[in-house]
């Protein structure tokens, strides 16, 4: 699978729209396959544009098909640990089609995500995870993320993970 990673802009209101529908069947899929309701309810349009402007968005485009199969944000952060800076990355939003789930395509994102991080000056990545997304935690683990803590939020618990690069 041939695959174009696309950084969107928030006046690219078709890019937004293809972003909207990627994470709501996502959700959707989720929601009927698995029972897990956090992403029940849509992320707003709106919500995906004012990412666009303070983060990176992107979306991946299979090219074989000609469609978009997968999105994901990243969000870079500087803090202070023992008295050094770090820079770290954020992933969120990490979203496949149900049509294109278990072609690779999550692989091959993280393998892009991990590469763009280190050229931003990333040494690290974080992310988090809701606690009964059980196949989404074996997905990180087995790319090198490890469980550092969780937290509880209004309706579940998610674990924080980390990946050194």
């Amino acid at each position: 699978m041939n695959l174009s990673f696309e950084k969107v802009f928030k006046n690219e209101d078709e890019k937004l729209k293809e972003i909207y529908e990627i994470i709501r069947a996502s959700g959707e899929h989720m929601l009927k396959h698995q029972g897990l309701a956090h992403w029940k309810t849509p992320y707003p349009i709106k919500s995906i544009k004012k990412n666009c402007e303070e983060k990176n968005v992107f979306l991946v485009k299979d090219l074989d098909t000609n469609l978009y199969v997968h999105t994901f944000q990243l969000e870079f952060k500087c803090s202070m640990k023992n008295n050094n800076e770090e820079h770290e990355a954020v992933l969120n939003k990490f979203a496949t089609i149900p049509q294109a789930a278990g072609k690779g395509i999550g692989k091959k994102s993280l393998i892009y995500i991990e590469d763009y991080c280190r050229n931003n000056g990333a040494s690290i990545i974080n992310l988090d995870v809701y606690d009964q997304s059980k196949h989404a935690i074996q997905f990180y683990k087995k790319r090198g993320f490890v469980v550092t803590s969780s937290k509880p939020t209004r309706n579940f618990t998610v674990y924080i993970m980390e990946k050194q690069l």
